[in-house]
């Protein structure tokens, strides 16, 4: 069964978010956006934007108008009332699959009996640096890019964050004993 015109997915809610932002626009223009965002709603591969960019123009979201004297044929992308309308469908319903998200690292450590002891130490240290990377990732693109609610958005990702580290800081609490943190040098908890 077709999927409604006004239905979007999570992808085609925020494509067509990022495309009423800065449109018009070309798909070159959006793709880059996608690729260079530290966000992972946006890691959507190049593979994966231009299908969705065809299945929203086939159903009247988007439209698009060629550029004038450009060699590649490129075309301005642009919303359209229905398109903008589905978008305000999207942003107002809150589905279960928003309320506890995805997590290939809370998955993982369901599988943590895998793993010796310290390979489960050396994945946390590891992920923990990683998440501390994505930080410094964030701060950085938070100074670069201008969006609405910038402040708020940007909260919310770092929260998210920090929560995932702290959550890495418990679980290690439950692998290493006090006394083995004590002796190694590691943290204490008083």
């Amino acid at each position: 069964m077709p999927r409604s015109p006004l239905k979007l997915s999570d992808d085609e809610g925020t494509f067509l978010a990022l495309l009423i932002r800065i449109q018009p626009a070309t798909a070159y223009q959006l793709s880059k956006i996608y690729a260079e965002s530290p966000v992972s709603n946006y890691g959507t591969s190049k593979g994966k934007i231009y299908p969705m960019m065809r299945r929203l123009r086939e159903r009247g979201l988007i439209k698009a108008r060629a550029v004038k004297n450009d060699a590649r044929g490129s075309e301005q992308l642009e919303c359209t009332a229905q398109g903008r309308e589905a978008l305000r469908g999207w942003v107002k319903e809150v589905r279960p699959g928003h309320l506890l998200l995805e997590d290939p690292l809370r998955t993982m450590v369901q599988s943590f009996d895998v793993l010796g002891r310290e390979e489960q130490l050396a994945w946390i240290a590891n992920a923990r640096t990683a998440l501390q990377g994505k930080l410094d990732e964030l701060a950085a693109y938070s100074a670069a890019v201008f969006v609405p609610y910038k402040d708020a958005v940007h909260d919310n990702a770092v929260s998210s964050v920090q929560t995932r580290i702290d959550w890495l800081d418990r679980l290690e609490k439950t692998i290493t004993p006090r006394r083995s943190r004590s002796a190694a040098g590691g943290k204490s908890s008083r």
